[in-house]
């Protein structure tokens, strides 16, 4: 999948690009479909991008790296990756722990992380948000094909210098041709508002890198006949080319497909989303129409 210690500008095979407004729910789709504990649940989760590589190999490995592409004044750097930790053996909470310490040092390039000792890191980070990556490798002989997915910082909106450097950020990855477009749409927000929405329809105006996800239906599901024509909008938003998909609240008891099931049934009671197609909501449709689009994607790649 390209070379591990290139810059992103390097890496050939195709790329699922996970961008949206903050709080949106784009880090725990991520979650899910990787199955990977993703910094979740906080304001201010994602400050960096989270790249997951995933690499057929004939033995297991789980690692996470540091690619470094800019200072602590923004200014670009020579990239250069390297490994922060072995996370092959560790539990899903230790795991999470590891990529908040990561995302840390990623924000504090001027502290090297090899000489670190407890609380050497500042009270503020030196970037509130940084082109600086967490790079997450899972091989094994269980990874069937090489695939490369990266989650941006959700993209604010009270700060104008944060706003137009993460917008500046997703264009710089959504642009290439070899990259797939996974905005994610939140229900309880207009979806004409939402930078994920502008972003997609700027940059790949007929859809065809594009693989749209609304979350949050759930806390819509209940409404009153003056909010029909918002239902309609939404339900008119899935018929073309976007997934519903229903996150976990947080309890780790909750069975994710289970939800969706039940968010799903009392969608299709409502006459709006009873014409909606079933193959529009839940993550293995999801799942299964990013793979369409990747393998044309890459063959794209291939002859091109």
């Amino acid at each position: 999948m390209g070379q591990q210690n290139s810059s992103l500008t390097n890496i050939f095979i195709p790329t699922i690009v996970v961008f949206g407004d903050q709080s949106s729910g784009k880090s725990s789709v991520l979650k899910r479909l990787v199955g990977l504990p993703l910094p979740i649940g906080s304001i201010k989760c994602t400050c960096a991008p989270f790249e997951i590589r995933m690499i057929p190999s004939r033995e297991p490995l789980r690692k996470i790296s540091l690619r470094y592409v800019e200072d602590k004044n923004r200014k670009p750097t020579t990239p250069r990756e390297i490994e922060f930790a072995n996370i092959m053996d560790l539990e899903e909470e230790e795991i999470e722990e590891k990529l908040r310490e990561a995302q840390r040092y990623a924000l504090n390039p001027s502290i090297n992380f090899k000489n670190k000792i407890k609380g050497s890191l500042p009270h503020t980070d030196e970037l509130p948000y940084t082109k600086n990556t967490v790079c997450i490798i899972i091989s094994g002989p269980d990874r069937k094909y090489d695939l490369c997915l990266v989650d941006l910082p959700g993209i604010v909106r009270n700060d104008e210098n944060h706003e137009k450097f993460l917008l500046s950020l997703a264009k710089e990855y959504i642009i290439k041709e070899t990259s797939i477009l996974m905005p994610v749409f939140q229900a309880t927000v207009d979806i004409d508002t939402q930078c994920a929405y502008r972003l997609a329809q700027e940059v790949d105006p007929n859809g065809q890198r594009t693989v749209g996800v609304l979350t949050k239906m759930d806390r819509v599901i209940e409404y009153h006949s003056e909010e029909e024509l918002k239902h309609l909008e939404l339900a008119t938003l899935v018929k073309n080319r976007v997934y519903v998909i229903r996150n976990p609240s947080g309890g780790r008891s909750e069975d994710p497909n289970e939800l969706e099931k039940a968010t799903v049934e009392a969608l299709k009671r409502n006459k709006t989303w009873s014409v909606v197609p079933s193959d529009r909501f839940g993550l293995q449709n999801l799942i299964i129409r990013l793979g369409e689009i990747h393998q044309r994607v890459r063959f794209q790649c291939t002859i091109s």
